[in-house]
């Protein structure tokens, strides 16, 4: 039985190891933010911008990897509890990729409005 193109997207995009995939990609997309457009080297840049008070907190700027760093580990542990989850509970699996994928988009705009910044 041939699948139409639609039919072929949705599996593709429902494949749970696509969202990793993509959990993985945005993730070094923030790595390479905070490298080529902060240039965070050892001069000092802003950590920290709140709306009401701007830039609270200042520092080097290779502290800035910090944030993909977090990232990275909070997708390597919930990858892990992935793998031990996946056999038994099917939402909790799933949850474990839906979180780890919001981490990664939060992450991904923090580094972009603190590029804007610096």
């Amino acid at each position: 039985m041939s699948l139409n193109w639609q039919e072929k997207l949705r599996m593709y995009f429902t494949n749970i190891w696509f969202l990793w995939s993509v959990c993985l990609v945005i993730n070094i997309i923030s790595f390479l933010v905070v490298y080529f457009k902060i240039h965070s080297g050892g001069q000092t840049v802003a950590l920290h911008y709140n709306v009401l008070a701007g830039v609270e907190w200042y520092g080097k700027g290779r502290n800035l990897y910090l944030l993909p760093g977090v990232g990275l580990a909070i997708s390597l542990i919930n990858f892990y509890l992935y793998r031990i989850l996946k056999n038994n509970e099917n939402f909790f699996s799933f949850l474990s990729l839906f979180v780890t994928f919001c981490v990664q988009v939060i992450l991904l705009a923090a580094v972009i409005f603190l590029a804007r910044i610096n």
